[in-house]
């Protein structure tokens, strides 16, 4: 969790859970212009869409998908054989049949056989798998779960994308609430410190009381740099994200203050989870692990392969080229490897355990995940209403303080302890308000898809 001074021992904790997170509410008074390029003003839907349509992240994963499904594609096509162009040259240490031997040959008589020392070859061959003992159907099938894996991963990529988005804008959002508490601070202090300037010009107050404002009023300025540093870093963050470039300045659009709602029963969450990504994905592998037993014991079983041969036979000595053509099928039956092909076997069925063991905990880690986010969520409800009555609580106290001080009931320390106090309560709303966004989001991440709104 990163820290940011408010006042003395007061912190903003800018949380990061899950992934890119942080939370937010303010103006934009304090947003840095940047020379020559127009700002950039989003509302959250724009930025989710955005993200989803020009983040790396996501395009990365659109490209794997495609990949993994032409790959399988193309494994899919080698059923039905492979037709390619050869051509061979040859020079020899003396004469040699241009042709094999036939008997249509020798019916000419051996020396008017075409004879030559300087031959080329040429034409197509053509192989195609008859039988390989499952071989290539379990090849067809991992290759096409892969393909289904890749989509799963970017499924999950672009709801994790949307999360970090989300994350991210709150963050940018409470920042600017964190900024205009701790402008509203400085301001408060430069007031004071000009009524204590004339107080102590009349002698009505002790030149101490102006010191300790002054000093004050330094740390909260630089605090309030600290501040703006930090929401240019968390909005170039932001932007990275949307495919943007980080150097332009960023205004985004204030976020209702409203309770998350439930589109479909809590209790229906759980059951939602069989369909995310990260268990999707475990299903898919313990399926490939399967296709790879099958895989595997194909290998004691024989495989069938089918031939045709059509060639040009080329030579100085020899008018025109003779063509022959030959169809073959060739039969190989697995004998002895030493004991290998059962331990291929032995292995696919191991991977097939510890995939099925995969699925159990992906389940687990996504329920897990769900229990969290959940408790999260009402945590971040709990927290908001203690901050709204944290902050009328500090208004009230800092008004009642500022009078009894003005009256001189009260020391300097009392009213600067007030007013730090009332823009902690202030920065501590903008924090809560966020992370309540923050904690519905993480809901429609893990079981990825909007049930929160």
């Amino acid at each position: 969790m990163n820290r940011l001074p408010i006042k003395g021992s007061i912190f903003l904790g800018l949380v990061l859970s899950g992934s890119l997170v942080t939370p937010a509410a303010r103006g934009q008074e304090s947003i840095p212009a940047v020379s020559g390029i127009e700002p950039m003003v989003l509302q959250l839907d724009q930025a989710i869409d955005m993200a989803m349509d020009r983040s790396p992240a996501v395009k990365a994963a659109e490209f794997a998908v495609r990949a993994a499904s032409l790959k399988a594609s193309a494994i899919k096509r080698t059923r039905w054989g492979r037709l390619d162009a050869v051509a061979s040259a040859w020079r020899f240490d003396e004469d040699r049949l241009l042709v094999p031997m036939s008997s249509q040959l020798l019916a000419d008589g051996l020396p008017n056989a075409p004879f030559d020392r300087n031959q080329i070859h040429y034409g197509l061959t053509f192989r195609i798998p008859l039988y390989l003992g499952g071989k290539l159907s379990a090849g067809i099938d991992i290759a096409k779960l892969e393909a289904a894996k890749a989509e799963a991963i970017r499924n999950g990529t672009l709801w994790q994308v949307r999360f970090n988005v989300v994350s991210l804008y709150s963050g940018v959002q409470t920042l600017d609430g964190t900024l205009k508490s701790s402008a509203n601070l400085v301001q408060t202090l430069e007031a004071v410190q000009s009524r204590l300037q004339l107080m102590v010009q009349q002698g009505d107050r002790p030149e101490l009381d102006l010191l300790k404002v002054q000093d004050e009023l330094a740390e909260a300025r630089a605090e309030l740099a600290g501040l703006q540093a930090q929401r240019t870093r968390l909005a170039g963050t932001l932007l990275a994200l949307l495919g943007q470039s980080a150097n332009r300045a960023l205004i985004v659009a204030p976020l209702l203050d409203q309770d998350p709602t439930f589109s479909v029963a809590v209790d229906s969450l759980k059951t939602m989870l069989l369909a995310s990504s990260t268990v999707q994905e475990a299903l898919l592998a313990r399926d490939q692990a399967g296709s790879g037993i099958k895989a595997a014991r194909s290998e004691f079983l024989p495989s069938l392969v089918g031939q045709a041969d059509y060639l040009w036979h080329q030579a100085k000595s020899e008018d025109g080229d003779p063509a022959t053509w030959e169809l073959s099928m060739g039969v190989q039956i697995p004998i002895f490897n030493a004991g290998a092909r059962l331990a291929d076997l032995s292995s696919a069925k191991a991977r097939k355990r510890a995939a099925e063991e995969a699925v159990k905990a992906a389940r687990l880690r996504r329920e897990a995940d769900l229990i969290y986010a959940l408790a999260r969520l009402k945590a971040s409800q709990a927290g908001r209403e203690a901050a709204r009555a944290g902050v009328a609580a500090a208004d009230e106290a800092a008004r009642s303080e500022q009078i009894r001080y003005d009256n001189g009931a009260s020391s300097i320390e009392d009213l600067l302890r007030a007013r730090t106090r009332e823009a902690a309560a202030h920065t501590a709303l903008a924090r809560a308000r966020g992370e309540l966004m923050v904690a519905g989001e993480q809901i429609n991440a893990v079981v990825e898809m909007e049930v929160v709104r």
